[in-house]
């Protein structure tokens, strides 16, 4: 590689990083909206801001970034509406409402305008027009029995609020005065999951859909009471919705079902029953029908059924079998936000979809009667996507969010005809220009399982031909994640700071079908096996690699996969384990999607067979631990709580190997991701001093 005048990639490069995301085509599609966001280390968070770019001469306008501008959703060709953050406002009574503001803007200049304020948290806007908006934001579902239990709890014949005005109120009882609050004093659980990865207590509480009237500014739930709405569309006519969802009051099913709701006679009709499969991306196409997909959960890895429903007679047919979910799965520590995955144009008759193919994510198109063909050819990931046909010319338009080679998320303009991109902004090549970014190399190789594998490499900075280095073996997430060739900072900073990284897809991950993906019962045994063959692969490959300085670094299948390795190899010389997993028998019981995922990942729950599940358990080999041992993990992390790094450190400690086990206080299982800034950069100021200790 040589050596290079330009700067290393560091920790701190993460407030040089923009992030693009929400991108979406005006009408006509001569420009596009985006939000960006950066990392801000004054007030250690992050701030978003409007944006559009003409997608003909390139130009890039900054429309709003005051008061966290985000959620474009376009009015006209030359104007749009965008959020401005979420403001509480205290009501009469005393008790706190959450508002959403919405701005008005040209995209050719002006002030923005007020436009309309939600009285509600809202997450998204879809126009139902004559005013009408569909609003998606969280229910709580216990606020009338809040309400009525106040009530009865007031003395007989008077409630607590005309007890405090006839007393006065330094004369209101002392219990009273200094009542427990819920959720600031306790909480009450009541269901499964009761909290979440990233929302916190979640008992009673459910993503729901409402009708916002700009007129009178009332809002209106469509969505039954305990219906947790997952996917949902508007049909092209504005009449009807369509959404999906499990319904429930004590533990959530695996099943769930979909909806229709008819804005005009305001009745809601359930199309699939809850009891055939779990129900979930939702799309129109056309006024007539919906596009859904349907997952049975009796194994993991299982890839969604994709099926058409005929609102005229009410048929349901089951498209030919993609074997893929929909989405982006690769995995990088250098994307915040989302983007669409999925939209429909009524002019072509396609549904446009991204779906992950190996270690690259692709925008696809797709018939009404199941037929795909590719419409993005470039590799790197799709993060999101819009398109449009343009009036009169029957031209298609799209956009993407995309990462391409080693550039972090920026917007493409692609030409369905060539599948040539044209970049459309640049908020992050003054950074790649100034700093050395060592390019993945990847190579396949024939697996003793029968399948042909793949691995990627990224050489240390200034790497010199015939030097032995030391490296780090990534493990990615999931497990039905991919790790690709886009860019990652960690794996970046690690290059420039001297040492080989390398890492690949085991069974177990996404991007090959169901089959492939599929681990059930032999966590630790087949996907193990594959991860030591890709080991013996690079080494042969890369005899630069110093094969006693090896360290392995994960988080959360990662993660666990670091705390099995502990026990079951003495090949490697330290470890990172990150957000991970130790003992399937707690990891079931006390986590968000555990109660149900990890049955399907170990066939069986800990008291239907206990011999099972401890054999899959990194706990059992914990005995056998002699790697030094770094921890990480977040208190608030609720996929693989704190409790499983704490048994892990608990067990490898008192054998006498080195281990260190650091706990971030209020971040969850996206700390590497989108934690703040600063715990960000610890993070990665601890797992590289490990490795700097035990692999230099």
């Amino acid at each position: 590689m040589g050596k290079t005048d330009k700067q290393p990639v560091v920790r701190e490069d993460l407030y040089q990083f923009r992030f693009l995301s929400e991108a979406s085509l005006s009408p006509a599609g001569a420009w596009a909206a985006y939000v960006v966001n950066r990392a801000d280390k004054e007030d250690n968070g992050y701030h978003s801001s409007v944006w559009a770019v003409n997608t003909e001469t390139g130009e890039n306008r900054l429309l709003a970034e005051r008061g966290e501008a985000k959620s474009p959703v376009w009015l006209t060709d030359e104007t749009l509406l965008f959020a401005s953050g979420r403001e509480k406002e205290k009501e009469k009574d005393g008790a706190q409402t959450c508002t959403t503001r919405y701005y008005e803007i040209r995209v050719n200049g002006g002030e923005a305008k007020e436009a309309m304020t939600v009285p509600a948290k809202a997450d998204k806007l879809k126009s139902l027009g004559d005013g009408l908006w569909l609003v998606a934001a969280t229910a709580d579902e216990t606020e009338d029995e809040a309400s009525g239990q106040e009530q009865a709890d007031a003395a007989p014949g008077q409630d607590q609020a005309d007890a405090s005005a006839e007393w006065g109120s330094s004369d209101v009882p002392a219990d009273w005065q200094h009542a427990s609050v819920l959720g600031q004093d306790y909480e009450i659980f009541e269901e499964l999951p009761f909290r979440f990865n990233g929302k916190g207590v979640i008992n009673r509480k459910r993503p729901a859909l409402y009708i916002f009237s700009e007129a009178d500014g009332s809002l209106t739930r469509i969505t039954p009471k305990y219906l947790e709405t997952v996917s949902y569309d508007v049909s092209p006519d504005k009449r009807l919705v369509a959404f999906s969802g499990p319904c429930y009051e004590s533990i959530r099913p695996t099943e769930s079902a979909l909806y229709l709701y008819d804005c005009k006679t305001q009745t809601t009709k359930k199309l699939v029953d809850e009891n055939r499969h779990n129900t979930d991306h939702v799309c129109f196409l056309g006024n007539d029908t919906i596009f859904y997909t349907g997952t049975t959960r009796e194994r993991m890895g299982k890839n969604p059924r994709f099926y058409r429903y005929d609102l005229g007679t009410g048929t349901i047919k089951e498209l030919p079998f993609p074997d893929a979910e929909i989405g982006n799965s690769v995995g990088s520590d250098a994307k915040f936000g989302a983007g669409r995955s999925m939209v429909w144009c009524e002019e072509t008759k396609r549904l446009y979809l991204t779906k992950t193919s190996w270690g690259d994510s692709r925008l696809f198109a797709m018939d009404q009667d199941g037929n795909w063909e590719p419409v993005s050819r470039e590799a790197g990931a799709v993060t999101g996507f819009d398109m449009k046909v343009l009036p009169g010319t029957g031209k298609k338009k799209f956009v993407l969010s995309a990462m391409r080679g080693q550039h972090l998320v920026e917007l493409y303009l692609l030409d369905p005809e060539t599948g040539v991109e044209k970049k459309l902004t640049d908020f992050n090549d003054a950074y790649l220009d100034s700093h050395t970014v060592s390019a993945p190399e990847s190579f396949r190789y024939a697996g003793k399982n029968g399948y042909e594998m793949e691995g990627y490499v990224i050489k240390p900075v200034n790497y010199e031909p015939g030097k032995k280095y030391p490296a780090v073996f990534e493990i990615h997430g999931g497990p039905k994640g991919v790790s690709g060739s886009v860019f990652f900072h960690e794996f970046q900073c690690l290059a420039s700071a001297g040492y080989f990284v390398f890492y690949g897809n085991p069974r177990g991950s996404d991007g090959r079908g169901e089959k492939y993906a599929d681990i059930t019962e032999v966590f630790g045994t087949e996907d193990f096996a594959d991860l030591m063959e890709l080991f013996d692969e690079t080494l042969r490959r890369y005899p630069d690699i110093d094969e006693a300085h090896v360290g392995i670094c994960g988080g959360s299948y990662g993660g666990f996969m670091c705390n099995w390795m502990a026990g079951h190899t003495d090949r490697f010389a330290a470890a990172v384990s990150q957000r991970s997993i130790s003992n399937y028998f707690t990891k079931c019981l006390y986590t968000d999607i555990g109660f149900y995922a990890n049955w399907l990942q170990m066939g069986a729950y800990p008291w239907e067979d206990f011999d099972k599940v401890w054999s899959m358990s990194p706990l059992k080999a914990a005995e056998n631990a002699k790697m030094p041992l770094l921890l990480i993990q977040s208190d608030e992390d609720f996929r693989c709580y704190m409790g499983e790094a704490f048994q892990m450190f608990s067990a490898v400690k008192r054998q006498g190997t080195d281990t260190r086990m650091v706990l971030f206080h209020g971040e969850n299982h996206e700390l590497s991701r989108s934690g703040k800034p600063e715990n960000r950069m610890t993070r990665l100021r601890e797992l590289m001093g490990w490795f700097e200790r035990y692999l230099k």
